[in-house]
């Protein structure tokens, strides 16, 4: 498939922060299912962390002045991230929860985790669909971020990921009557073969 310039109808900064929400709950849910706080958890992953942006900002090619907007966001920085993980985990359980009860953190993450890769993946491929519509490379890139991704949840399995984004949004994407362009839906099957064949064992 021939390679083509960027995209420049959406801006990149709307491309970067549907990527870095995701982001920041993976982050969270992994510093609950460690049971540390996101200020000691992100540390600890830095190096995991930095080669995550450093990818996502190949995927995206994405501008140092995108690439700021995550530190401008601060959810790698030290804060209380329990109010968030409601939210972040999809309301499985209401609020307030019992911190103290780990089956309910254990759902809590198990539950955020699924949706948040999800949520993750999809951000990383409409991103490369945009800036890069050529799902030679940036299919690799983005199976490695959702790696790595995965690891900072405790080892979550990036198969199990990929088939969840796949029955989660391509139908209403691929279906004849969608309202999404035929050029884009070739583009958006395209990727999904290509993250099949790195992610899934068959």
């Amino acid at each position: 498939m021939e390679v083509t310039e960027p995209n420049v109808s959406v801006p990149e900064s709307s491309l970067a922060r549907e990527i870095f929400g995701p982001l920041g709950g993976i982050v969270a849910l992994g510093a609950a299912g460690a049971s540390t706080p996101v200020g000691a958890f992100a540390p600890a992953h830095r190096a995991e962390l930095d080669g995550l942006l450093a990818t996502i900002r190949d995927i995206g090619a994405f501008s140092a002045e995108t690439m700021a907007i995550a530190d401008e966001l601060g959810w790698h920085r030290d804060h209380d991230a329990t109010p968030f993980l409601v939210m972040w985990s999809g309301f499985i359980e209401p609020y307030p929860f019992d911190a103290g009860d780990p089956a309910v953190i254990r759902r809590m993450v198990g539950m955020g985790a699924d949706l948040q890769l999800t949520h993750f993946l999809h951000a990383l491929v409409a991103a490369a669909l945009v800036r890069r519509p050529d799902p030679g490379r940036a299919a690799g890139l983005i199976a490695d971020a959702l790696r790595t991704a995965c690891a900072l949840l405790g080892g979550a399995e990036p198969g199990i990921a990929f088939r969840m984004w796949r029955v989660t949004f391509l139908p209403a994407i691929l279906r004849p009557d969608s309202e999404v362009p035929g050029g884009a839906r070739t583009l958006w099957r395209a990727y999904a073969h290509a993250l099949e064949a790195l992610l899934t064992a068959g």
